[in-house]
């Protein structure tokens, strides 16, 4: 165990030490620490640019995966109807499926419906990515919801859409706002079906972080790459947090 925990989170330990190296090595011992390529990484637009552009696109996909999963879970775990089960197994498909092979598709499908590489398509294929996770996070959460809160809501008068608003979407926040950041996350970091998707005018993090490494590895690297961590950390504290105190209540 200590042996995979240390080839997971070392080389992340040495991308963030490294991002604090005055100088333009990523060696270690470091002699002298600096905030140097931080203000360098804020001084390069067109990373910065690719960084807004995976911010967009990760914070649009979120939503609308996390919109349609709730309609597809409250469908899934309310109602019995034909061909259920081979619904769940298609929703499966994305996440099982070879990266290359959905890229390939994504791109093929594009081109069919009249799409051009760019915006749009990323937009779609990273939907399509984090949708599978968002529907069954919001579906763990719905199971163990107890729905005779709905009924006594009912049986005061409310009507259908004022009880989904005020007593199921409250009592399930928790799992929405874990889908929408599973959704944000699988998202900013997607390369493979990026790949195929994006367009010059276009670029997503992942790929400018591409374009940059087959030149050679930077410390600004490192530092857009800790700032990305360090985000996710904070958003995956205050989720956790957010989860413990809807539990207590």
């Amino acid at each position: 165990m200590i042996i995979v925990y240390a080839l997971v989170y070392l080389p992340i330990a040495l991308v963030v030490l490294t991002s604090f190296n005055e100088a333009a090595i990523t060696a270690l011992p470091i002699e002298h620490y600096s905030l140097k390529w931080y203000g360098a990484l804020l001084e390069n637009t067109r990373t910065l640019s690719s960084l807004w552009t995976s911010i967009r696109l990760g914070a649009l996909s979120a939503c609308i995966a996390t919109l349609i999963g709730l309609m597809a879970a409250l469908s899934v775990v309310r109602y019995r109807f034909p061909g259920r089960r081979l619904f769940l197994a298609l929703m499966t498909l994305p996440m099982v499926a070879p990266g290359i092979v959905l890229g390939v598709s994504l791109l093929m499908f594009a081109r069919y419906a009249g799409f051009k590489t760019g915006f749009t398509a990323l937009l779609l294929g990273h939907t399509l990515l984090a949708l599978p996770y968002c529907t069954f996070i919001i579906v763990s959460n719905l199971a163990r919801f107890d729905r005779t809160l709905e009924d006594a809501a009912r049986g005061l008068g409310a009507s259908e859409p004022r009880v989904l608003w005020s007593v199921t979407l409250p009592n399930i926040m928790p799992g929405l706002v874990g889908a929408l950041l599973f959704g944000f996350t699988v998202s900013i970091g997607e390369f493979v079906v990026s790949f195929f998707l994006t367009s010059a005018g276009t670029t997503t993090l992942p790929i400018r972080i591409y374009s940059i490494v087959k030149v050679g590895i930077t410390p600004e690297i490192n530092a857009v790459s800790t700032l990305i961590l360090a985000a996710t950390c904070l958003l995956t504290v205050a989720t956790i947090r957010l989860t413990w105190s809807r539990n207590k209540t």
